[in-house]
Order: C-alpha cells, then structure tokens, then sequence
C-alpha cells in the first residue's frame, strides 16, 4: 500500500498524527498528576488547619486531652487520617476515616483505609521534634500515603498534628485516564488512516485519469488530451501544462512527418531520374559518344543537387539536435556581403538580372551610444563567417530565382550601436497573403515553377530560407519577411552588434 501515493499520504497524515496524540496524552497525563497532587496538598493543609482551629477553640473549655479527643471525634472525614502528638510526641489522639457504608452510601473501595501501626510508629518518629510545616509521600505496599506535617502553638503548649490521606483514588483517577487515551487515541489513528486515505484517493482521482488517459496516448493519437477537472487547482493546471506540452509534440510531429514526407520527394525525384537517365543509357547495347555523354551530364546535375538537399537536411538535422556549433570570428559584414554578391553574379547574369549593393555609412544609434568610437560603429560582427555567407546566398539566390528579367535585386547593409541589417528586396510578382506564413516552413515553395532550378546556388528543394532564419536565429538575430507585395518582395536579416571594445580589439 506505501508504494502508491495515496498510501504514502495516509501514512504520513496518520503519522503525524499519532505524534500529535501521543504529545498531548504525555503532556495531560503529567499536567493531570501535578494538578490532582496540588488540589490533595491544599485540601489536607485546609482540613488540617480546621481541625486546629477546632481543637484551638475545644482547647479554652476542656483539657488538652479531652479537647483533642473530642476534636478528632467532631472532625472525621473521609479517607483521612489525622495523629496529634503533645510536646513530647506522646500520640494525644488518632482519628480513622468516616466509612461510606456508615451514611448509607455505596460502598468506595478506598473508603475505609486505615494506617498501618507501623506506618503510624514510623510517621510518629519522623514527626517528633518538627518545627516546620512538611509535606511528604510514604509508601506502604502497594498504597501510597500523602502526609502532611503542621506543628501548632497554643499557649504554652505545643502540638503536631499529622494529616495522612491514601493516594489511591488519585491512581485510580490517572489509570482511567491513561486507560481512556489507550482505547481513544488508537481508534482515533484507525479512523484518521481509514479518513486520510479515502481523501488521498479522492484527491488523487484526477491522476489516475490522467495516468490512463496518458497510457492511450501515442504517437499516432497525440491529438488527444488529459482531462483537466478544476483547471484552477494545482492538478488542473498541471493537466494543462501537460495538453500544452501534447499539442507542441502534435505539431513537432506532424512537422516530422510533413519533412519526411517532403524529404522523400525531393531525393526520390533525383534518383528517379538519375535511374532513368542510367536506363535509357544502357538500354541500347551501342550509343554515340554525346549520347552517352548527355546522359552523365544530367546524371552529374541531379547527383549535385542531390548533393545539396543532403546536405541542408544534415545541416537542418545537426541545427535541430543542438550540435550545430558556431565558429565565431572577426569578420566585417560589408567586406561578406560583397564577396556573396560577386558569388552569385553569374547566376543573375543568366537571368538577366542586375545586382545593386548599398553599404550605408554606420550611424551612432541612439541614447548612450551617441558618443561612441567611430571604430566602434563600423560594419564589425564576431560570427560564423561560413554560415552567414550561406545565408546571404540563400537570400540573393530566391530573390534572382523570382526576379523578373531585367529587373534589379538590391541588397541593402546598415549598421547602428545595436545592431546590423542586410536588406535583400527583389521586383518579383509578391508571395500570396497565404504563403506568407509558411515561407520559412521546410520544403515549402510559393512558386512551384521554380521549385527545382539547376541554375539555382541551392537547388530549389524549398530548404533555403528555413536555414537562413536559423543562421540568423542562432546568431542572436532574427529574419522577416518585411514587405510581399508585387514588385517589392523584401527581407530582411538582423544582427546584434557585439561590443565595441572587443570588436575593436580584434580588428586586423
């Protein structure tokens, strides 16, 4: 039963409990005892102290003797036993305690305790020569006897009165008691654990909804959800953590998926035609020279692209386990984008296409950078050079790729005490308003005629700008589509500057 939570929780709750009850029956059993002992010390110095004044008063009309024999025969009570002794210790008197049975009462076991003469020899001795008011306990067998010794001056003469009291009815009282918390507060444990596990259960019926609601999800049924119960309560707002968790596997898997699918198109249409090509080569036992040498040259195009799509998947796969490192070095922006833009001019001039590159003068920025080192401001970045020249190519290869004949591609660098942004902005036809969300999504093609393009720098698998915004992403920036209107396509990538001291320190 403890290896479930419920049986934990009862446990514990019952613990502690039992803890709690013990503490208090040993704190009342000793706050019980002090309290009756002090009402039976006040009661017999109260009986005693009448029974002087009773003696004091028969002592004016009678002898000594007579005045205390006829106190101690007025003044009896029950249970209790008084000795008077003179000057000398000779006992004057000794009373015996007042039987129940004596008034018609029924009968206490304890009513009728009288003191042993040796009890009453040995308190005498004690008692003789006792100057000072004493309380004792004396033991006898199995009873216990509560004395009190009181000297009393009358006159000239002098007397111990001596109260004995048995304390059985006050063991008796702390007996019943302790009797009382060995049946109560084991019952009561019984019930808390009975209680305690009824109300773990009840509290924890949301979990084990939960727990077989989660055994039915699997990875072809992540559309399902936990019932959430009280979405206010700590278990409701776990549930819904955990829906919030489903629903981002949902969409991670079915992203999977879509990638795998789109990812088995795209290499199966190079191997398809690579086969066919390889077919149609050697279905002939004797071709030509530029037979054979047309069929290696669209062989040698598709293993290429081929070529490319594997490895932006690997570069995606590696970015998306997190084992993508970044070789970070000083590098000048304006100097990179130069050498993209010379990369790719022979793409745009295949496509009669114009390339126009701006490099803006760096600006100061704003608030506390307005004072700031004109080295400081320059077109300095500490990043992976490697990757952010595939960026940049990615960007100017789909802006040639849908940029009409004759028109011109601009590609814009500014920089401030922030930040650096490369603009890339083409007069294409626009993107759909229902593209627009999912250019950056894998595989993803706008435009279907240019899906595969063997002029194109990345081949047109639709994997281009997903691996862009990543580079700039794992830079520290972002990319956006900022405008897609017809004739105005524009991107743009941001940059954080990193600080000018050590931009400066590493400049060459």
């Amino acid at each position: 039963m403890l290896d479930s939570v419920r049986g934990r929780l009862a446990f514990w709750h019952t613990a502690v409990l039992a803890a709690l009850l013990i503490a208090f029956a040993i704190a009342t059993d000793l706050w019980l005892q002090r309290a009756v002992g002090r009402r039976e010390d006040r009661f017999l110095l109260e009986s005693t102290s009448a029974l002087r004044a009773n003696i004091a008063a028969e002592r004016e009309e009678e002898p000594l003797d007579s005045a205390v024999a006829q106190s101690l025969a007025e003044f009896r009570l029950r249970n209790v036993t008084f000795v008077v002794l003179d000057s000398a210790g000779r006992m004057v008197g000794r009373s015996a305690p007042v039987s129940d049975s004596s008034s018609g009462a029924p009968s206490h076991p304890h009513a009728v305790r009288r003191l042993s003469s040796a009890l009453v020899a040995d308190v005498v001795a004690h008692a003789r020569g006792s100057t000072r008011q004493a309380l004792t306990t004396a033991d006898e067998g199995d009873d216990s006897y509560r004395l009190l010794t009181l000297p009393v001056a009358l006159g000239a003469e002098r007397l111990t009165i001596i109260a004995a009291e048995s304390l059985a009815d006050q063991r008796e009282l702390l007996e019943d008691t302790r009797t009382g918390f060995l049946i109560a507060i084991p019952l009561g444990l019984v019930l808390a654990w009975l209680g305690g596990y009824a109300l773990a259960r009840r509290s924890l019926a949301p979990v084990a909804a939960m727990s077989a609601r989660a055994a039915e999800i699997g990875a072809t049924s992540l559309h399902e959800r936990l019932p959430t119960g009280n979405p206010r309560d700590e278990l409701g707002r776990l549930a819904t953590v955990f829906n919030d968790l489903l629903t981002r596997l949902d969409a991670a898997f079915d992203q999977q998926r879509r990638f795998m699918a789109d990812a088995s198109h795209e290499l199966r249409t190079p191997v398809s035609i690579m086969r066919g090509e390889a077919d149609v080569a050697l279905s002939q036992p004797v071709r030509s020279l530029e037979e054979y040498r047309g069929a290696l040259e669209v062989v040698r195009a598709e293993g290429r692209r081929l070529s490319r799509i594997v490895g932006e998947l690997f570069l995606l796969a590696r970015a998306d386990a997190g084992q993508q490192p970044l070789e970070s070095r000083a590098l000048y922006l304006d100097d990179l984008v130069t050498e993209c833009v010379r990369a790719v001019r022979s793409l745009a001039l295949r496509r009669d296409v114009a390339l126009r590159c701006t490099m803006d003068p760096p600006v100061s920025g704003e608030g506390d950078h307005s004072d700031a080192e004109p080295e400081a401001l320059e077109h300095a970045y500490d990043g992976d050079e490697e990757l952010l020249r595939r960026m940049l190519v990615n960007l100017l290869d789909n802006a040639i790729k849908h940029a009409p004949h004759g028109s011109v591609v601009d590609v814009r660098l500014t920089s401030d005490a922030r930040e650096h942004r490369i603009q890339v902005v083409d007069r294409g036809p626009g993107i759909p308003d229902a593209a627009q969300a999912h250019v950056f999504e894998r595989f993803f093609r706008a435009d279907e005629a240019h899906g595969r393009d063997d002029d194109s720098e990345t081949g047109g698998a639709g994997l281009g700008l997903a691996i862009a915004r990543w580079v700039a992403e794992a830079h520290g920036g972002s990319l956006t589509l900022l405008d897609a209107r017809s004739g105005g396509t524009k991107f743009e990538a941001r940059l954080p500057r990193a600080s000018a001291p050590a931009m400066a320190a590493r400049r060459v």
